[in-house]
């Protein structure tokens, strides 16, 4: 179900039937023929993708009915009638050869009434041509009626015509019957008529007529039209059936819509398939609200203007809308809270919603697929709905970050220079999804780079043991040696014995170090040969049902299962390798049992040897303690190079994930220097928006100073020091070299001294003395938060005064810092765009240019603006108004929506002239001022 505001159709306003003169084909003369033929020709249309017609026989009428009745059968796929706004549109019309001399099309409501099909033609003189007939006569000219201002005084006598047609001349470029041509400028420039038609192709029209329609021409009175492309069709096969065809916007398809849509060609005509915003708000419903009741309300992808007195719910409406997509950004400090539209809000909705226990359903539209976002007023909690899909709880920021809007409540665009915040937003709000895609590889990155750097610590901890252990145990081995040196009434051979011992100690070691090795690998192998056995059996997952025999796809899985299989076989005959009945490891166990037998065998000469020299027997003791001391640090080591080994290189990995991180935090600063020149040239050059780099470095104040609590750094050394770095050229790299300086200092012995030598960027900034007393309270954890540390970019605005001349933004008056803002959003392509009343924010004499700016503008971002300004809504060409009211009349404790529809409709118009100051004014600069 579609909102009732104006939308575009694919429409021919000049097809012909098989009573035309001119028909190739057969020329169906019965009710059942002429029915076969209608329900063929919708058909077709459907085929071309055409969802309007205006059927223009010469001087007749008869073929209406039929194609009426055929449209209005049309059923779906599964035979059920279609809803009334996705049938055919069928313009009643009449070709005309008029004696000015021209042909002109006389297009009549939709749904203009049969009954007075014959009164129009006679009030032309028109004969009217027998309904069994099969052909029409040939055309005799309307000779009497020589202009077309004639032509309106004729069809405006009758009560029943009047008001229900239009008139479009032909102004194709060439020919005998159309109005461009020598001589009849005069009759072109008394016209009242507001539009023509072409026969075929706009590309076709040469440049003198191109000017001529556009209003530049003085003898024609500069006097603009609009022009619809048709294709002229007159045969059975429908060939050239919508082959030139005009997307044109109506709401409520009448006459009266498409003279509307001439005088707003820019944003109700196109020539080519028009762009539509592919992010919209199309539905809000409220289950209650002590203020508006139940709402249902449906929104127009493009244009929706809010209107009607104060007090009857148009900001209500916005609100309600920004609190259920969770658009509630809070004040940044307390004396703000009073000014702060989020607090307003939480108000509104604490009053109308709270209280009753209400939910606020939002659904909106990405690129296709309809969401739902549901709010609940008691408890805040907010559901999310995707497609067909369940709802499910969602965080306020899953709603922001799936679907954003820009959002600005009363005066709030000219408030924005004053607040830090609000000017940030302004500048990221357009880039959120690059931004969070940053944000999110920043974040990687970090919990990456915390991972890692555990490891690090852990590695530098291993590393120091294994140096301190190796120094021990070197120790332990000279002390032992020199023990048995001193070993006296030892033989030759027992000597040997003594000697040999330190190296069957470190042969033992080696083989211990190799069955570690070997029973590593064999754990390894088997769990790869599971990880490529899960991996194959992934690949058996059915394909996607529109590729199932797509023959390429299953090359590939097959050759991707061939060499998973493969892998798999590889590893499961590696790993079997190692089972106790292999041929290899029987042999690598017989050879470890003669070693282990070599060893034991060693070991027990050795105890005979100290055994014979018991005159040593204290000595003997001592060697003892020292070889078990040995034996215990070579396996604390062997341990510790395992466990060293297996975290790989951290190092490393540290400076990988180092230069990420500082990689991510350029690019975010590119993306927003990138936006800042493009927010510059959106705003038509009034604003103009730098990026100062890396200049937030007010937060590295407050980590410095949390870590530093305790050591006596005083808080004015640390200001110094923050406010020494954001002179430096790049801040950032300076603090990246300020942190190298730390992070030394934390590896450091507490017994050595520091010089400004060893940490110059430190000492520089900080200070020696100062360094020194940070240091006492620097440990690898604070290191890793100082490290992790954002230094924001500083967004910079200024107002251009005049040419090359700028002042800082906030200098600027009100209405020129949201004229600039509102020249921006306007220019810019992005998500929903929901203001309050943007012409408080802005100076009057720019209202005219945002009009201008609408009408481009709502093709690329869906537009919802609340407004009592005519203007904007009637020259801004709102595809659908929402008029609000009192409750009950002259009760402003309530309010409701009255109505809904567009400008094309009598009674929205009606609304705009009775509720909106300056309202009929608008609708007259429409007509008079045609194009602005």
């Amino acid at each position: 179900m579609h909102d009732s505001g104006a939308h575009y159709r694919r429409t021919d306003l000049q097809v012909h039937t098989p009573r035309d003169a001119a028909w190739k084909g057969p020329r169906p003369s019965d009710d059942g023929s002429r029915r076969a033929y209608a329900e063929s020709f919708v058909a077709a249309c459907r085929e071309k993708g055409l969802q309007a017609v205006a059927i223009t026989d010469h001087h007749d009428l008869c073929m209406v009915r039929h194609i009426r009745n055929a449209a209005n059968a049309e059923t779906d796929s599964l035979g059920n009638p279609l809803p009334g706004d996705e049938r055919l549109v069928v313009f009643p019309g009449i070709e005309l050869t008029l004696g000015v001399p021209c042909q002109a099309l006389l297009i009549l409501d939709a749904d203009y009434p049969e009954d007075r099909f014959d009164g129009v033609l006679e009030a032309l003189a028109i004969s009217i041509v027998s309904e069994t007939q099969d052909r029409l006569p040939a055309v005799s000219g309307i000779e009497h009626i020589t202009s077309l201002k004639a032509l309106y005084d004729h069809l405006d006598q009758r009560d029943y015509i009047r008001g229900r047609y239009i008139v479009l001349p032909n102004v194709t470029d060439s020919g005998h019957q159309t109005l461009l041509r020598t001589g009849l400028h005069g009759k072109y420039k008394e016209m009242p008529c507001v539009g023509g038609y072409l026969d075929g192709s706009i590309e076709k029209l040469g440049s003198g007529n191109r000017d001529i329609i556009a209003g530049k021409a003085k003898a024609y009175g500069n006097k603009r039209i609009a022009v619809f492309q048709t294709s002229d069709a007159r045969s059975s096969n429908f060939a050239s059936l919508g082959k030139f065809s005009t997307w044109i916007k109506w709401s409520v398809p009448t006459a009266e819509a498409i003279r509307q849509a001439c005088l707003a060609e820019e944003s109700r005509i196109a020539q080519a398939q028009p762009q539509i915003p592919t992010v919209f708000v199309s539905h809000l419903q409220v289950s209650t609200s002590r203020f508006l009741g139940p709402l249902d309300l449906r929104l127009n992808p493009q244009y929706n203007a809010v209107i009607g007195g104060r007090g009857t719910g148009k900001s209500t409406i916005l609100e309600y809308i920004r609190w259920a997509l969770c658009d509630d950004r809070q004040a940044q400090d307390v004396a703000e809270e009073l000014a702060d539209p989020a607090a307003r809000r939480k108000q509104l909705i604490d009053a109308t919603l709270g209280q009753l226990d209400a939910s606020v359903d939002v659904h909106l539209v990405k690129n296709g697929i309809p969401h739902v976002v549901r709010r609940y007023a008691r408890t805040g909690e907010v559901l999310i709905q995707v497609g067909d899909g369940p709802f499910e709880k969602a965080r306020d920021s899953d709603v922001r970050a799936l679907l954003p809007i820009q959002a600005y409540s009363q005066k709030q665009l000219s408030s924005v220079s004053v607040r830090r915040d609000e000017l940030i937003r302004f500048v990221t709000s357009p880039i959120e999804g690059r931004l969070r895609e940053l944000q999110a590889r920043l974040e990687e990155v970090e919990a990456r780079t915390r991972q890692n750097y555990a490891a690090l610590e852990r590695s530098r901890l291993l590393e120091r043991a294994i140096t301190r252990a190796t120094l021990e145990e070197a120790s332990l081995g000279q002390q032992a040696a020199n023990l048995r040196a001193e070993l006296s009434d030892v033989s030759a051979e027992d000597r040997a014995t003594l000697d040999l011992k330190p190296h069957v100690d470190a042969a033992r070691d080696t083989a211990q170090q190799w069955d570690d090795s070997v029973a590593r690998t064999a754990t390894e192998l088997a769990d790869l040969a599971l990880a490529a056995q899960v991996r194959l059996g992934q690949l058996a997952a059915p394909l996607p049902e529109a590729l199932q025999s797509d023959e390429s796809l299953a090359a590939k899985r097959a050759t991707a299962s061939a060499f998973l299989n493969r892998a798999v076989q590889l590893a499961e005959a590696a790993a079997a390798t190692f089972s106790s009945d292999s041929g290899v490891r029987v042999a690598y166990d017989v050879a470890g049992q003669a070693w282990d037998a070599r060893v034991a065998a060693f070991e027990a000469q050795y105890a005979e040897v100290k055994a014979k020299s018991s005159v040593h027997e204290a000595r003997l003791q001592q060697l003892e303690e020292l070889e078990r001391g040995q034996a215990a640090l070579r396996s604390q080591i062997r341990r510790q190079q395992e466990e060293r080994s297996a975290l790989g290189d951290p190092s490393a990995e540290h400076q990988t994930l180092r230069v990420q991180w500082l990689n991510g935090l350029s690019e975010r600063s590119v993306a927003l220097e990138e936006q800042c020149a493009r927010l510059s040239t959106l705003s038509d050059g009034l604003l103009r928006a730098t990026v100062n780099r890396s200049r937030g470095v007010e937060v590295i104040g407050d980590r410095v100073r949390a870590v530093a609590q305790g050591s006596g750094l005083q808080r004015a050394k640390v200001e110094n020091f923050v406010a020494a770095l954001a002179t430096e050229v790049d801040p950032l790299a300076s603090w990246e070299k300020v942190l190298e300086d730390f992070e030394l200092l934390v590896g450091l012995d507490d017994s050595v001294e520091v010089t400004s030598e060893m940490i110059p960027m430190a000492a520089r900034l900080l200070g020696l003395p100062e360094v020194k007393r940070f240091r006492a309270r620097l440990t690898p954890d604070s290191w890793l938060d100082l490290a992790l540390t954002r230094i924001e970019d500083q967004p910079v605005f200024e107002y251009r005064t005049r040419e090359s001349e700028y002042i800082d933004f906030s200098l600027a008056s009100a209405g020129q810092q949201a004229t600039a803002l509102l020249r921006a959003l306007l220019n810019e392509a992005g998500p929903p765009l929901v203001i309050d009343q943007p012409e408080d924010d802005l100076d009057s004499q720019v209202i005219q240019d945002v009009v201008t700016l609408l009408w481009r503008a709502k093709g690329s971002r869906q537009i919802i603006f609340s407004s009592h300004n005519a203007n904007l809504v009637v020259n801004g060409d709102a595809e659908l108004v929402i008029c609000c009211d009192y409750r009950t009349t002259n009760d402003q404790s309530g309010g409701r929506i009255k109505l809904t529809g567009a400008i094309d409709g009598e009674l929205v118009r009606a609304e705009i002239t009775k509720v909106m100051e300056g309202g009929e004014k608008a609708f007259r600069l429409r007509q008079e001022k045609y194009g602005f």
